[in-house]
């Protein structure tokens, strides 16, 4: 599991915060000066291989960002995805914590940045446009699975 805190000695600066978030779909429709915002919200949390970064039925409130390496979401031994840099996982929690549906491993040694709900939440009253942003893109993901086990019957 995680370390409870964020080194303290975070290795990106804003801006490359900023550079990730804009990578991922999430966060893809809010302009690039809100990111700024969001990515000073974000804490620095290193994991080597191996390591477990969700454990699935475990109620959480954050997200993940992969900055750098790749992780196997898996449930028991059923792989799930395998995501990288862009990549999110958890993005539900951040929004109505509940427990985790699947485990997520690091394959390799790998930086993620942490996202929690209370600051991401505050942001979202200040900033109307990141709500709207988030919800549309999660609109469209709900969508597409739908349609993905539509097809799939």
């Amino acid at each position: 599991m995680p370390p409870a805190d964020p080194s303290d000695t975070d290795e990106l600066l804003t801006i490359e915060r900023v550079a990730i978030l804009q990578r991922v779909e999430l966060f893809a429709a809010v302009p690039g000066h809100t990111l700024v915002a969001v990515a000073r919200l974000l804490e620095e949390v290193r994991f080597d291989a191996g390591d477990r970064i969700l454990e699935r039925g475990a109620v959480e409130d954050w997200l993940w960002v992969v900055a750098d390496g790749r992780l196997r979401v898996h449930i028991g031994d059923r792989t799930v995805a395998e995501i990288g840099p862009g990549d999110v996982t958890g993005e539900f929690a951040v929004l109505a914590p509940a427990p985790r549906s699947a485990t997520a491993t690091a394959l390799e040694p790998s930086l993620l940045l942490r996202l929690r709900h209370g600051p991401f939440e505050e942001l979202l009253d200040d900033r109307p446009e990141v709500a709207r942003a988030v919800i549309a893109t999660l609109a469209r993901k709900l969508q597409t699975t739908a349609d993905d086990e539509v097809g799939a019957q």
